[in-house]
């Protein structure tokens, strides 16, 4: 699901301790300083997750090393066998975050690492793990440091705890040099800076690093990244095969006479496609709906005045088809002016992706690889089948909803399609589309209080605009079309 960086010195028995560390997964490995920074250098974007050795010492003395250890002034066995310490600082200075960036290593003290596993296993308040390290922990100790340690458990003072257990190890070898990734550490906490997390290889490695590998690949932001960007990448594949996949040209006004009133190029997609890819920052943002909210317009802007879903026939290119278009062209003109849409979050933003990547592109009816990652955005648990009666019931709900609503809007301020400000009669709303209808409240609220979800009113949309289809929403076939409708089935509707 995530792309892990994996740099590790030596390949001995190293397909051994890939299966036995890391319980599947294929981390990209690298086995030297070179390869390792070059990775870093020029492929970041493929890596979500890094995994550093600190003792690089086997890699060829070239001439890129021996450059790099007179600068630091060192020979370069020296530099080499610290050089992970400086591939660490590679990253940070590209804006990767420290949080995704762990040393596995056996340069460190053993102890040491042991109070680091004590001060998480506290700070994730897992009192379970605290009892069994600590209990560990205790049984290298002498009566008189037991009877000392005692104190700061009785007042619940895990950092203090953590501090006299670190120094009574630091004490036990004060006349000898720290290990590389403990005199690191240290430098970093007298700079006042945070120092990087380490696993120490001779303690139970598989388990603490598939806890740190299933941390993050919860994490659903990147997840979502990920999505993104193997999804573009696939797309791009698929154009350069064949630009014919570029569905988009089929929905450009004036294709249904054969006089189409702009011309999509290859390269202009291929672009988009970079642009979009390349959009979210490995590291998290702070402002994290600010910049979903810049990525969605970004993905949408495609359909503008000039694409129009009308021009593609139902008939002829499915109805799915034809509702990913639809879903793309609101969200398109919805972001654009307001932001009742908001907050985002990774789940929508999954969501919309999808569509809208089936409304631009031609693709098979199966799941490709990067929509089984999104997926992973929208739910965990997909339900296992959808009845359709009670699909049906729920769509009528959504309608009954959507007109009780327009119902409610002051006749002076109905809203027509062409932006006019009309009365209206009730038989108006009846003949009108389910699209049209959310668009009209959307307009209405724009510049309000958001009163509705309208989130939800893209999702039913979804349903009602495939009504009449609903075999193809609840079959029982692992194509895209129904595994998306399972996903998404258990979300809850707005106004119930």
């Amino acid at each position: 699901m995530l792309n892990i960086l994996w740099v590790e010195d030596t390949d001995t028995l190293i397909l051994e301790k890939q299966q036995t560390w890391f319980s599947g997964r294929v981390p990209d490995l690298k086995t030297n300083f070179i390869d390792a920074m070059n990775a870093i250098d020029k492929n970041l974007n493929q890596y979500d997750l890094v995994i550093l050795d600190i003792d690089l010492e086997n890699t060829p003395h070239t001439e890129e090393v021996s450059k790099i250890a007179n600068y630091f002034g060192k020979t370069e066995t020296e530099f080499l066998k610290e050089s992970g310490v400086f591939l660490f600082l590679q990253l940070i200075e590209q804006g990767f975050d420290r949080e995704q960036i762990i040393f596995l290593t056996g340069n460190a003290d053993e102890n040491i690492s042991r109070v680091d596993e004590l001060r998480e296993a506290a700070e994730q308040d897992d009192d379970s793990l605290f009892d069994e390290i600590f209990a560990e922990i205790q049984k290298g100790l002498n009566e008189d440091k037991r009877k000392e340690i005692a104190s700061f458990i009785e007042e619940d003072n895990i950092n203090g705890l953590c501090n006299s257990l670190e120094n009574y190890y630091d004490g036990l070898h004060k006349n000898e040099e720290k290990d590389t990734y403990n005199r690191f550490c240290d430098s970093f906490k007298k700079s006042l800076v945070c120092p990087p997390k380490g696993i120490h290889k001779g303690l139970n490695v598989t388990k603490h690093l598939n806890e740190w590998l299933e941390k993050h690949e919860k994490n659903t932001y990147l997840v979502l990244r990920r999505g993104i960007i193997e999804g573009c990448k696939y797309l791009k594949k698929l154009i350069k095969e064949n630009d014919d996949n570029i569905q988009l040209r089929s929905f450009v006004k004036g294709t249904k006479k054969n006089n189409p009133v702009i011309e999509i190029l290859t390269t202009d997609i291929e672009n988009y496609l970079d642009t979009v890819a390349q959009f979210l920052p490995v590291r998290k943002p702070d402002a994290i709906n600010e910049e979903y909210r810049l990525f969605l317009r970004t993905l949408v802007h495609e359909w503008e005045q000039n694409i129009d879903p009308q021009e593609l026939p139902r008939e002829k290119y499915g109805s799915d088809i034809h509702t990913f278009a639809w879903l793309s062209k609101q969200t398109r003109n919805w972001v654009s002016h307001a932001k009742l849409l908001e907050p985002l979050n990774s789940e929508i933003i999954a969501f919309l992706f999808l569509v809208n990547m089936r409304a631009i592109f031609k693709l098979p009816v199966e799941i490709q690889s990067y929509e089984q990652i999104l997926l992973k955005c929208i739910s965990k648990n997909p339900a296992n089948f959808i009845d359709n009666d009670e699909l049906e019931e729920r769509i009528n709900d959504s309608k009954i909803n959507v007109d009780s609503i327009l119902e409610s809007i002051p006749l002076i301020e109905k809203i027509d399609k062409c932006g006019k400000l009309v009365n209206r009669e009730k038989t108006y709303f009846e003949k009108r589309y389910f699209s049209e209808k959310i668009n009209d409240i959307y307009l209405h609220n724009t510049g309000k209080t958001k009163n509705h979800d309208y989130q939800a009113f893209l999702f039913q949309l979804f349903w009602a605009n495939q009504q009449n289809y609903l075999a193809d929403l609840t079959a029982n076939s692992d194509d895209f079309l129904p595994t998306l409708a399972r996903h998404i089935y258990n979300r809850k509707n707005a106004e119930e």
